[in-house]
């Protein structure tokens, strides 16, 4: 058993979410979009695939390293990407890893004719879903203002979600972000949607450790679910001290 190809598949779709400079999604007019995905071919006539993957990246690096690997040997695979290709490391993204990690996986699901749930153990049948929101946005109609928040949690709760993940407000927007925004928008979309929907704030990393405090104070008084992503993933420290002052789970 071993990978033989590595395919990075280009399709066109039409697309109605648009990205500014920042990276972040927006609702946009209809457009041409384009998506990859990723198909780790193998010698057993049966491929994992994952939607995703850079093709000059795969092309690159990733074939040439994978091929003649035993496509059932995951974290051996996961670790000789990570660890030993240290001069094409800055190239290979956390994002482009999972894609290969996720495409390894649907090959032994498909291998062994089992759900990859049941692979990683079958603990649950389910899992519980919520619904996320763009990110703020100065779009008329869009999430412009904490009102417009509330008025699409509640769209959201009337499809039936039960709980709601809110990204506020951030730059290109000059303003953002803003603590005191985020706040304003937090506490509308509980007035509106009451107390029996979870509710979580995504900050995208974009805070302080004195204005992840306030944050995150101000979330427990609105009981929130969680606080996800409020200052730099790489300040360890800054999470510790923050996880220490306060009680609601942290995140990211």
């Amino acid at each position: 058993m071993k990978i033989i190809d590595i395919e990075t598949i280009i399709f066109k779709y039409k697309s109605k979410i648009g990205i500014d400079i920042a990276g972040h999604t927006h609702p946009s007019e209809e457009h041409d979009a384009y998506q990859t995905l990723t198909r780790i071919v193998t010698d057993e006539g049966v491929d994992g695939f994952c939607f995703g993957g850079n093709k000059k990246i795969n092309d690159r690096i990733i074939k040439p390293a994978l091929i003649g690997k035993n496509p059932m040997d995951r974290e051996k695979i996961w670790q000789y990407l990570y660890r030993d290709l240290q001069g094409s490391r800055g190239l290979i993204s956390d994002g482009q890893l999972a894609v290969i990690d996720m495409a390894l996986w649907d090959f032994a699901g498909r291998y062994l004719n089992m759900p990859v749930y049941k692979l990683l153990g079958g603990y649950r049948e389910k899992v519980k879903a919520y619904a996320s929101t763009m990110v703020g946005d100065e779009i008329e109609g869009g999430l412009n203002s904490p009102e417009a928040y509330a008025d699409f949690a509640e769209k959201l709760v009337k499809q039936g979600y039960k709980a709601i993940k809110l990204h506020t407000w951030f730059p290109p927007i000059e303003w953002a972000p803003n603590p005191e925004m985020d706040i304003a928008a937090c506490r509308a979309v509980r007035e509106a949607v009451g107390e029996d929907i979870a509710l979580m704030l995504d900050c995208y990393h974009s805070y302080n450790r004195e204005e992840a405090l306030y944050i995150g104070r101000e979330l427990e008084k609105l009981g929130f679910y969680w606080f996800e992503e409020p200052m730099d993933e790489h300040n360890i420290s800054a999470y510790v001290w923050l996880a220490e002052n306060l009680e609601i789970p942290i995140l990211g």
